[in-house]
């Protein structure tokens, strides 16, 4: 017996006093409550063996779950307390108590079991919930603030005397007086249940017969085997006529049903069922299926029970099961109302929608669905689309039972009836919530930024089109501003990409406030944003709101509990004076803000036609670069590195140079950063490191000496999947071991600290390849870094070695470099040397190479022979 066939009190309703402050214990204590209850209901109402001993079995389950859960609380506080021994001992007699009340089902009487199990319940719900649980949560929230052992116990106990002990006596007298109460008044309920239940079968005899109304009406004599009646408007029984004939496959009724008729139709003869009911499917003529509904009862046994004679009915179902079958199973909420709009059914579909249960719905009007999202005269127009046409649709807004207000797809069909005069409406509905939400977050994801909220790069698109469109219909200009943010990444690297998410919702926050609501605002994509300045009258004031925007960004931001800094580069674009198309536009605002970074960055620049001839040429000259390698264009040139103790020649750094067959030399400055920014620097690199490879072998084998040198690698390099060992086997196939080769970065490589890029050059490192750090004391300058990387050259960027003079700030500081370098362990080179004076001061403060002028320019390998050979 389900719990929803059986007389249901609640015999342990759940009251307030019962929580402890501990929400886990007390959301298992409901869970307890709500078995006990439904144990107790299914005993009075004398449910099967079966589910009682499901239940019990369940009661004891979750028992045991609950008291691990409640111990483990405990055990945190009491561990070598008696309070806690004392608890495990109740919890244990519990489930034996259980067990022993779920025994005495087979030598006690029924009513014994049920008042034994009722009372023992009630007094372990008094005690255990309302005195011992409580007690000890009591201790354990007087433990959390800070109470002893010894005076949260003691709290405990005064809280719990007294007033707590009448309410414990007062509930466990109510529970007795109530169970007892309760129980009798199921019983009764249940045996008058069992007497109505005995009395409808007895009326339910020939009642199918009258129902038939003399049609459709089938009467077999059983005995002689034929049919004294039947309607020739319908199919007969198969089973009926053919007397359950051998070969049942030539029955016309639906295979999938035919087993299922045949076992109920035979029970019912052999006197097993007091009728005979059954809905299945028959073959028509025209090869359709019909449902039928067939009823019958044996009226006639002979003294040893054979059936002699059985009457039934035979019913066409047809439309009324395909109509029922998707009324009820329809996921589309149905409602039916009269003439004058008031409910008279509605379907399962509608109670899952609106949370209102069909006794709720019947005999309202609909109109208790209403929103209040819409006035009166929205409503009035429905009613006049129905009544003119019959029909109206559309999306609607209603509100569920629990005042949750939801969208809704509507139809509403008028029926008349065979006098043409309304019988009744019919209205339709389907939950459009989910498919509104997904469209509202698709177009959301297509066009906002998830993180600021701002407009996309896609949705920046759109509106940049349509405002070149309003402004040439109205004639008037607007300004294009591409922002990006200086020193961004060093944030985002340093401090984790949360710091810089958050760091970037500051940042549009800053921005809005400097805008009007007017202005759009969009986030390209990383730490790049756009504005529009619409309807633009007064150039001044872009320049002004520009620097307003660059002086927020400017100030610090408070990260958590770090304070940061950041500067953002702009470029401005002018509609209709640089251009009037969306991609042109972008372009240039892209270039303007490129010439604010080169132009020290925390700047903007406007777009000017030079900015554009730049661009062009820049584009023209990375087209060349593509094929430079192949027409063999490129040259590698030598610069030597003096040893300023001996003034010999060991070493040389590696440098490329471009000749370019119509430009001539393009300067390395230039070129590399086209190379980097298309790519093309991991091949070139590669070229230059083997044929400076291959320069080395040669030179060591002339001049029998272990020269060495350096070249040059870029970040683009480290970032690629090239694998390094194929440098080290290459240095193996011309003689050279990782000691000739030294591979020169910059700091900036160090600042970046991506994993690809610090474990290639730690992997240099263990393959033995030395490693020089070029510009130091430029940039963002790191002990940490020449510690970490086992740096084993640094070399003193030429900006210090330029002004070097006696007595100056720049002595002092390169002093400082080389002494620190060689408590390290790394050897120095100083770059830029152009005088005799400047050579003397660096070799008198210890300075291990130099690098410049003063010794030779970078040469071709033939002329950088002829410094080898003096």
């Amino acid at each position: 017996m389900a719990d929803n066939d059986i007389i249901y009190f609640e015999i342990f309703p759940w009251n307030k006093n019962f929580e402890t402050g501990i929400d886990i214990i007390d959301e298992q204590h409901k869970q307890l409550v709500k078995i006990l209850n439904r144990l107790a209901a299914h005993l009075a109402n004398l449910s099967e063996a079966v589910v009682l001993n499901e239940l019990f079995d369940e009661l004891a389950a979750y028992a045991d779950y609950h008291f691990k859960t409640e111990e483990k609380i405990w055990s945190a506080h009491f561990k070598e307390d008696e309070w806690f021994s004392d608890h495990e001992e109740t919890h244990e007699s519990f489930i034996d108590k259980v067990v022993a009340l779920k025994e005495n089902k087979s030598h006690k009487s029924l009513d014994d079991v049920i008042y034994d199990i009722v009372s023992f319940l009630s007094q372990w719900l008094a005690y255990h919930i309302l005195d011992s649980d409580k007690r000890m949560a009591k201790a354990v929230i007087a433990l959390q603030s800070g109470s002893s052992l010894q005076d949260a116990k003691s709290q405990a106990n005064d809280e719990m005397s007294g007033s707590m002990k009448i309410l414990i006596q007062t509930v466990l007298s109510m529970y007795d007086s109530l169970s007892t109460r309760t129980l009798d008044l199921m019983r009764e309920k249940t045996l008058r249940k069992q007497a109505e239940t005995a009395l409808h079968h007895s009326e339910e005899r020939w009642k199918f017969i009258l129902e038939g109304g003399g049609e459709n009406i089938w009467d077999w004599d059983i005995e002689h085997d034929k049919l004294l009646f039947a309607d020739n408007n319908i199919p007969v029984l198969d089973f009926v006529t053919n007397h359950l004939a051998d070969n049942i496959d030539e029955s016309s009724i639906h295979k999938a049903d035919r087993e299922r008729v045949e076992a109920d139709f035979q029970a019912h003869l052999e006197g097993k069922t007091e009728f005979f009911t059954n809905k299945y499917r028959v073959l028509r003529k025209n090869g359709g299926w019909s449902w039928v509904l067939s009823r019958g009862k044996v009226v006639s046994r002979d003294e040893y029970g054979k059936a002699l004679r059985m009457v039934g009915t035979h019913s066409d179902i047809t439309e009324r099961e395909l109509a029922s079958l998707i009324y009820q199973n329809s996921s589309q909420a149905m409602l039916i109302s009269d003439i004058h709009n008031n409910i008279i059914s509605v379907n399962p579909a509608f109670t899952k929608i609106t949370g209102y249960t069909e006794d709720e719905a019947m005999g309202k009007n609909p109109k208790f669905l209403t929103s209040g999202q819409y006035d009166s005269s929205y409503y009035k127009q429905m009613w006049e689309s129905i009544n003119r046409t019959g029909y109206w649709s559309g999306e609607i807004y209603n509100k569920r039972k629990n005042g949750e207000i939801f969208p809704e797809n509507l139809s509403i069909n008028t029926v008349v009836n065979v006098f043409g005069s309304v019988d009744h409406y019919v209205g339709l509905f389907t939950d459009i919530s989910e498919k509104k939400k997904a469209d509202e977050l698709i177009l959301e994801h297509a066009n906002v930024d998830p993180l600021t909220k701002l407009h996309n790069r896609r949705m920046f698109q759109d509106r940049l089109e349509e405002e070149i469109k309003r402004s040439k219909r109205s004639n008037s200009s607007f300004a294009l501003l591409y922002i990006d943010l200086d020193h961004f990444k060093e944030v985002n690297d340093s401090l984790g990409h949360e710091a810089g998410d958050a760091l970037l919702v500051e940042v549009t926050q800053r921005i809005k406030y400097q805008v009007r609501e007017s202005d759009i605002i969009s986030r390209l994509g990383g730490d790049e944003f756009s504005i529009i300045f619409t309807d633009l009258n007064d150039s001044l004031r872009v320049d002004r709101i520009t620097q307003d925007i660059i002086e927020a960004l400017r100030k610090p931001f408070q990260l958590d509990v770090d304070q940061v800094y950041v500067s953002a580069s702009v470029g401005i674009t002018l509609f209709p004076n640089d251009a009037n198309d969306a991609s042109t536009l972008l372009k240039n605002a892209d270039q303007a803000m490129y010439l604010a970074k080169k132009s020290g960055r925390s700047c903007y620049r406007y777009f000017t036609p030079s900015m554009q001839e730049a661009a062009e040429k820049r584009q023209i000259l990375i087209n060349d670069l593509h094929g430079a390698l192949s027409l063999g264009q490129f040259q590698v040139y030598y610069q030597p590195i003096i040893n300023l103790n001996t003034g010999q020649i060991t070493k040389a750094e590696a440098l490329i140079r471009w000749n370019h067959p119509q430009r001539g030399l393009v300067s390395p400055d230039y070129f590399i950063p086209l190379a980097e920014e298309s790519g093309l620097i991991i091949e070139i690199g590669d070229w230059v490191f083997k044929e400076a490879m291959r320069q080395t072998s040669h030179w060591k084998q002339k001049y029998n000496i272990e020269f060495q040198t350096s070249v040059n690698k870029s970040p683009v390099q480290f970032r690629s999947a090239r694998k390094l060992d194929e440098w080290i086997e290459y240095l193996d196939e011309l003689g050279l071991s990782t000691k000739n080769g030294v591979i020169e970065i910059t700091e900036s490589i160090l600042i970046e600290d991506e994993s690809r890029i610090t474990d290639k050059l730690l992997q240099l490192r263990n393959l033995g390849m030395e490693v020089s750090l070029d510009d130091f004391g430029t940039g963002y300058s790191s002990l940490s870094y020449l510690k970490k990387f086992d740096i084993d050259y640094l070399k003193i960027d030429k900006s210090f070695v330029s002004s070097l003079e006696e007595g100056s700030q720049d002595m002092a500081l390169c002093e400082a470099m080389i002494v620190m370098a060689h408590k390290l362990g790394i050897r120095v080179i100083a770059e830029g040397i152009e005088t005799e004076v400047q050579k003397s001061l660096l070799s008198a403060m210890g300075c291990d190479y130099g690098q410049g002028y003063l010794f030779s320019r970078p040469v071709p390998a033939a002329d950088f022979e002829r410094l080898l050979d003096k």
